[in-house]
């Protein structure tokens, strides 16, 4: 009974404050929000008689305030000051809109305005603005930050004006001008002394490279696809190299290991009861390791000058391990583990080309992580 009266007044509490939310923002001067908190009360009720004043004030007030700032807006020398008009217009429309799929809010505010044409009239100018000063920032696209400039001038005029002029050839030759181009070159065969195939490691580098962005001004490409594309220049080259990659000796060694497991069936008595136990057995663990390490170059060099930029030298180590065992004794004191090693037969030593792959997998991941971070703000 205590838990339905808690619940009852929770209920009641939640329904207090969805009717004076609204009131709340009116009273703070936050009309739009008002506003709005009242359409979606008279969605639900529509002869709920608070949200109902609220809208009529809220409302008015609102429109009034987004004019006057239009006005304003109008009279200021602010280059901006169509955008901030095509704002205030969209937020009139915006009202219209919300007030219209509201019937219960169509009986408070039966005529919403609407200013369409205004609304494109200011965009028309906001875009117009918004072209000249790409146009003028590609005046000096050579240099990078003008570019990216230019190109978001023009994504904003062509946001403001779908297809403005040429507004979208400007946006891509702006891009093209912004973009950092780096040439991933291929990484030359890492020994001598075993034929290893590693272009699998450059290869799954660059398919991150080209499906995931990480910075939209800087953009990745193979040396074929730099010769494709007859880039006019190149702003960096990424080089790696095997500084070496070692192969250890095999290690291998045998050693006894005694195990056991209390309270286990061993028997039954005369009359029938069970007798617990302890089970013993002697685990002979066969051994045999190898060690595949050595360390990978990575630099960044200027595409003009070729001086390196960055330098790091990630290191990496792969161990292959491999056990299998025999017993003597009760099976049942083995654990499940042991239970395992006993089942396998011994293996062969894997050869060169599956530890040079485990042994590049870390440096996949620092590779990668060293490229997000030093590219994530060009």
């Amino acid at each position: 009974m205590k838990s339905i009266v808690i619940y009852s007044l929770l209920a009641a509490f939640l329904v207090l404050v969805g009717c004076y939310s609204g009131k709340k923002a009116l009273e703070k001067g936050n009309y739009d929000t008002a506003a709005y908190q009242a359409i979606n009360r008279l969605k639900n009720n529509p002869d709920h008689k608070k949200s109902r004043q609220t809208l009529k004030s809220a409302y008015f007030l609102g429109v009034d305030l987004h004019k006057d700032n239009i006005q304003r807006a109008k009279a200021s020398t602010d280059p901006f000051k169509y955008e901030r008009m095509v704002s205030d217009y969209n937020a009139i429309n915006n009202l219209y809109d919300a007030i219209a799929r509201c019937p219960g809010c169509r009986k408070v505010v039966p005529n919403p305005e609407r200013y369409d044409q205004e609304l494109s009239g200011a965009r028309l100018k906001a875009a117009e603005y918004r072209y000249e000063l790409g146009d003028k920032a590609m005046e000096q696209k050579e240099n990078r930050e003008k570019a990216k400039e230019a190109h978001g001038n023009f994504a904003l005029a062509n946001d403001f004006v779908p297809r403005f002029k040429d507004v979208e050839e400007r946006m891509n030759e702006a891009l093209f001008y912004a973009t950092m181009k780096v040439v991933v070159e291929p990484i030359p065969s890492p020994v001598r002394i075993f034929d290893l195939k590693h272009e699998f490691f450059v290869n799954k580098i660059n398919e991150y490279l080209h499906n995931n962005m990480i910075n939209q001004y800087v953009r990745f490409y193979t040396p074929s696809e730099a010769k494709i594309d007859q880039l006019p220049f190149v702003d960096h080259y990424i080089q790696m190299e095997f500084d070496r990659f070692n192969l250890g000796g095999v290690s291998s060694r045998t050693y006894e290991k005694e195990t056991s497991k209390d309270s286990v069936e061993v028997g039954k008595t005369k009359a029938g009861e069970v007798v617990y136990g302890t089970v013993k057995a002697v685990l002979k663990v066969n051994e045999r390791s190898l060690t595949g390490s050595g360390l990978l170059d990575f630099k960044v060099l200027d595409g003009r000058t070729r001086k390196v930029l960055t330098q790091e030298k990630f290191p990496s180590e792969y161990v292959w391990t491999a056990r299998w065992a025999t017993f003597n004794g009760d099976e049942r004191a083995l654990s499940e583990e042991e239970q395992d090693m006993v089942k396998r037969i011994e293996v062969s030593v894997p050869g060169p080309q599956l530890m040079f792959e485990e042994f590049t997998a870390p440096l996949y991941d620092q590779v990668i992580a060293k490229i997000r971070d030093y590219y994530r703000y060009f």
